[in-house]
């Protein structure tokens, strides 16, 4: 008894590879397809090129600091305006 509940992390791992590779073998075609059409479908992308991801990149960054220091402009403001309307 001392060696299932002592190695009962090992034996639960076992049986989870175990069921994983039974549903692998029988699902051989399945998978198969599905990671043939990922492929194909990878290959239709238009992907960006470096500076393009760049240049996206800087530009959220930027737009992100903006929309923060705008929204706590506002909420500063709003702060204090609610606390002088409520004094």
């Amino acid at each position: 008894m001392d060696f299932i509940f002592g190695n009962s992390k090992t034996i639960i791992l076992v049986a989870i590879a175990v069921v994983v590779l039974v549903l692998v073998i029988t699902n051989y075609q399945k998978i198969r397809g599905f990671l043939l059409e990922v492929k194909l479908e990878l290959s239709k992308v238009s992907w960006s090129t470096r500076k393009e991801l760049l240049a996206s990149t800087v530009l959220v960054i930027t737009v992100t600091g903006i929309l923060t220091v705008f929204i706590g402009i506002v909420d500063l403001g709003l702060s204090r305006f609610l606390s002088v309307v409520f004094k």
